[in-house]
């Protein structure tokens, strides 16, 4: 597959303004609809509609920029034996490599992609949430991502200085599920919200004022149920950092249900 990588993107408005990138977690989107299409050709007896369901060894090595082109390489890797199709990915710009990873697809039935109803239960850390937050207009104070790529709404510190809680409020408004056929908000994209998270609780420290948060890797992502617009996402993030670079661990709940979870490895940089 190709990415025709162009400066007039929406997603350039909002992913360090000034200094245009395009996200990894686009490039781990580029993956996952390459894999899906030869998915289609590999397993025309399938029913119902692929998913993507995991991710893992994803690494990001060369910046893509406006201008580039983004050469996609998928190879099957087969189905396991909890059903799920596997490919091994491989994105290159100018020759040389800029991401690479594994991404997994199950199918679904139709009943998959309706929405649950409300069972009105807090997420397993309602009762941490206490003391001041951090509206949108103050996280972006830290972290460069604007609309439409700003994905948390609310921000509460935690006890121990390095474990954060979040929430990004799901809409149809909002272009990035538009931008998905069934309307839900993609796992990639819950990924890139708990990475936002954790890099906005590390660069409110004064120790790291000026600096900036770069993706490094998303270890391991597993995605448990659909989000869909009118929920809550509810983040929960902790830390590791030492020096430079540092580990963050996640969960991600919709009420009482957790619907995915994520291990990341990011750097924190001066400009």
């Amino acid at each position: 597959g190709r990415k025709m990588v162009s400066n007039n993107e929406f997603m350039f408005a909002g992913h360090f303004p000034g200094q245009p990138v395009m996200p990894g977690v686009l490039q781990v989107a580029a993956m996952a609809q390459a894999a899906k299409a030869l998915l289609l050709q590999l397993a025309p007896q399938e029913s119902g509609t692929a998913v993507l369901v995991s991710m893992e060894k994803v690494k990001f090595r060369k910046p893509v920029l406006p201008g580039m082109v983004l050469a996609i390489a998928v190879q099957s890797s087969g189905r396991d034996d909890q059903g799920r199709y596997q490919f091994q990915v491989k994105n290159s710009v100018e020759g040389e490599l800029a991401s690479s990873g594994n991404v997994s697809f199950k199918f679904f039935a139709e009943d998959y992609f309706r929405p649950l109803p409300a069972s009105g239960k807090a997420c397993p850390w309602q009762d941490s949430l206490q003391g001041e937050y951090c509206d949108a207009q103050q996280i972006m104070q830290n972290i460069p991502h604007r609309i439409p790529f700003l994905l948390i709404d609310r921000m509460y510190s935690g006890k121990d200085r390095d474990t954060a809680y979040g929430f990004k409020n799901i809409t149809g408004n909002d272009i990035l599920a538009q931008a998905v056929g069934r309307g839900f908000f993609p796992g990639y994209l819950q990924v890139e919200a708990l990475a936002q998270l954790g890099c906005a609780e590390l660069l409110r420290r004064p120790e790291n004022a000026g600096k900036i948060g770069m993706f490094m890797s998303i270890d391991e992502a597993h995605f448990d149920a659909l989000v869909f617009p009118g929920e809550q996402l509810q983040m929960y993030s902790h830390c590791e950092f030492g020096g430079r670079f540092g580990i963050a661990e996640g969960e991600l709940y919709v009420e009482d249900r957790q619907v995915a979870q994520a291990k990341l490895k990011f750097a924190i940089l001066k400009l």
